[in-house]
C-alpha cells in the first residue's frame, strides 16, 4: 500500500504547487494585459469620484490603474502599464485635490506596495524552484529535502506579500460618504 500512496501524494503536491504558480502569474500579471482571465484580477477597488481625472471606481493592479466595465465588471480603460505600480494616490493621479489627507506627505503606502511586489516575485521564483526540485524529489531523497526547503521559503515570502497586500487596502483611506472600497473576493 505504501508503494502506491507515496507517488500519488507526491504527484498531488506537485499539482498543487503548479496550480499555485499559475495563480501567482495571474495575480502578478493583472493589469499588464487587458484580456481574459487577467482582466478579472485587482487588489483594490475604491470610489474615486472626488478626484479629478480619476476613473470611478479605480482598481489597482500590479501594473496599472484600471476602471470597471459596467456591463461585464472586468477591468477596463487601464492607464499606462508601469512595472510594480506603487499604491500612492497623489502620484497615481498626479494631484492632491480630492485625495484624503492620510496619503499626502507620506511614503508608507508607496514602500509597502513596492515591497509587496518584490516579495511576490521572490515567492514566485522559489515556487518555480520548488516545482522543479519536487520533480527531483520523485527520484531521490536529497530532492525531497531541497523541495521542502524551497517550498518553505516560497511560503514565507508568499505569506509576507499576502499580508502586505491585505494591509494596504484595509488601511487605505480612499472613501466617499459612506465609505466605498472593496477587496475582490
Amino acid at each position: 500500500m505504501r508503494f502506491f500512496t507515496e507517488p500519488v501524494l507526491g504527484l498531488a503536491a506537485l499539482l498543487l504547487v503548479a496550480g499555485g504558480i499559475v495563480m501567482q502569474f495571474f495575480t502578478i500579471l493583472s493589469g499588464a494585459i487587458n484580456s481574459a482571465p487577467l482582466n478579472m484580477f485587482y487588489f483594490l477597488e475604491a470610489a474615486t469620484g472626488g478626484i479629478a481625472d480619476a476613473r470611478n471606481p479605480s482598481r489597482w493592479t500590479f501594473f496599472a490603474i484600471c476602471g470597471r466595465d459596467p456591463s461585464s465588471g472586468h477591468n477596463a480603460n487601464c492607464g499606462a502599464v508601469v512595472p510594480a505600480l506603487p499604491f500612492d494616490p497623489p502620484r497615481n493621479f498626479g494631484t492632491e485635490d480630492g485625495i484624503p489627507e492620510a496619503f499626502i506627505g507620506t511614503n508608507m503606502y508607496f514602500y509597502l506596495s513596492r515591497f509587496m511586489f518584490a516579495f511576490y516575485l521572490i515567492a514566485l521564483f522559489f515556487a518555480v524552484c520548488a516545482l522543479f526540485t519536487g520533480l527531483l524529489a520523485l527520484c531521490s531523497r536529497l530532492g525531497g529535502y531541497l523541495s521542502g526547503l524551497t517550498v518553505a521559503i516560497a511560503l514565507f515570502f508568499q505569506a509576507l506579500a499576502a499580508s502586505l497586500l491585505t494591509y494596504v487596502p484595509l488601511s487605505c483611506h480612499l472613501h466617499t460618504d459612506p465609505p466605498k472600497k472593496r477587496i475582490p473576493n
